[in-house]
């Protein structure tokens, strides 16, 4: 679609814990320069663990975890590195074949450089803007499920949020859509993934929706790059069935 909503797709792909995967990064950092990415940093993450005990108080744990983020110059797509984990992510897609592409390829360098032994989770995840051309309604895009009251209570609307769980086959599909006047709604998840938005998208201002679609499955298998890459092109489909049913042919032939 010349007009496509996408503004940000990414994968992940969770392995065996590399406790030491910081003795690799230099190595991996280099090779990734070399190939389009020169872009890098290395961040702390702080995340607290909140265990449930008898006591009147639960036990919380603040872990700390390195993630290392390599990215083009544009800061428009790259990588990220856990010592459990690799995300590739843009916002600048064009078509699927290019992104698993991209997804494989860094996959395969991390496995050359750390030789991991086993998958534990594998997501895709599509962010789409449905906002209104000319002088259309958000109604003529979506399917009426999603629009909540948002198009029929008074007042500023603050937000409408619909959020939908599936089992399919041997992963989750969760849909989410969020209406709101103003700019696009982020999930706060994805804020300080560092990538920039294309300028169609940062310059919305007006009633639009956010599609969330995330599909993933978490199952325990020998690292198979051709089993990894089947994963993803099974996430493809169903994610893009799932596009299909939120928005209206109307909406698909404005985009096209």
């Amino acid at each position: 679609m010349t007009l496509a909503p996408v503004f940000y797709t990414l994968a992940q792909v969770q392995f065996n814990p590399i406790a030491q995967m910081s003795d690799y990064v230099a190595h991996l950092q280099e090779r990734l320069r070399r190939s389009g990415f020169p872009d890098f940093r290395a961040e702390n993450q702080f995340e607290l663990t909140i265990r449930r005990l008898d006591e009147a108080q639960p036990d919380v744990q603040p872990t700390q975890h390195m993630r290392w983020s390599f990215t083009n110059t544009q800061r428009t797509e790259g990588y990220q590195l856990l010592s459990n984990a690799l995300v590739f992510h843009t916002t600048t897609y064009d078509t699927f074949t290019d992104f698993l592409e991209k997804t494989i390829s860094g996959l395969n360098l991390v496995h050359e450089i750390v030789e991991l032994a086993y998958v534990e989770r594998i997501g895709l995840r599509y962010l789409d803007a449905v906002v209104p051309m000319d002088n259309d309604t958000l109604q003529q895009y979506l399917n009426p499920s999603l629009l909540g009251f948002s198009a029929n209570l008074e007042g500023r609307l603050s937000h409408s949020f619909t959020e939908t769980l599936t089992v399919i086959e041997d992963g989750n599909l969760v849909a989410r859509a969020v209406i709101t006047d103003g700019a696009l709604a982020l999930s706060p998840d994805l804020i300080a993934l560092h990538l920039k938005l294309q300028p169609r998208f940062t310059e919305i201002n007006g009633r639009n929706a956010v599609l969330d679609t995330d599909y993933f499955v978490v199952k325990r298998n020998s690292f198979d790059l051709k089993q990894i890459e089947d994963q993803l092109l099974k996430a493809h489909d169903i994610i893009a069935n799932a596009f299909k049913v939120s928005v209206t042919d109307y909406a698909r032939e404005k985009w096209a």
